[in-house]
């Protein structure tokens, strides 16, 4: 049965086992499977004898992955420098029809790796210096205003000014209307004011309160 070709994602895409490293003579390999239907996998090598696999078959659910450990049986100079290889190979779980596989290459080198970094294997990496960039004087008093959103409102002086017309038009405003004659009132006639003239201190009063308690 023709194989179907699908791509067959495995990491990494390739192993490095050193001969004086223990630490690496056990890897894992892992396979991906991207697609909305479980898969079987297989695994085969081209020097079993030189390898231990444990799981070397099994399934993998949708949109997930699988560890497989690859372990080196038999590391010894005369393999150093030989490259081996593993396939991956997935099949349809109803038709058991090939879909793709992927060839992982592997060799065995002798000493040890540049990095006795277990994590890294086969790469040099180095830390990298950090450093703050300049600050420029705009940008910093913007992040103090952010930072400080009232510090500004904090420390502007009351207005006077503003305060004394709002309590001239709050009296004004409590003072008795002309058009209130029925009863005598106990205020003098000079204190009567229209009702026009307190629609002026109201509006006045009304943008004063705008003035003194906006943000």
């Amino acid at each position: 049965m023709k194989m179907k070709n699908f791509p067959v994602f495995v990491f990494p895409v390739s192993l490095e086992f050193y001969l004086n490293a223990r630490h690496t003579h056990k890897q894992l390999l892992t396979v991906y499977n991207p697609y909305d239907f479980s898969v079987n996998f297989k695994v085969l090598c081209t020097s079993p004898n030189k390898f231990t696999v444990i799981d070397p078959e099994g399934i993998i659910a949708p949109q997930s992955c699988i560890d497989i450990v690859v372990r080196y049986t038999q590391p010894s100079i005369t393999h150093c420098n030989t490259t081996e290889k593993f396939r991956i190979t997935m099949f349809d779980r109803n038709t058991q029809q090939a879909l793709g596989k992927r060839d992982v290459p592997t060799k065995l080198i002798e000493g040890e790796p540049s990095n006795t970094n277990p994590e890294s294997l086969g790469d040099n990496f180095h830390p990298l210096a950090t450093k703050a960039a300049p600050i420029r004087p705009s940008e910093e008093h913007s992040r103090v205003i952010c930072n400080h959103p009232l510090h500004h409102r904090e420390q502007q002086p009351i207005n006077v000014v503003a305060v004394a017309v709002s309590i001239c038009c709050i009296a004004a405003l409590l003072l008795p209307t002309q058009p209130e004659q029925v009863v005598k009132s106990q205020w003098p006639e000079w204190l009567h004011i229209g009702s026009n003239l307190k629609l002026v201190f109201a509006f006045v009063l009304g943008l004063v309160s705008m003035l003194v308690l906006r943000p």
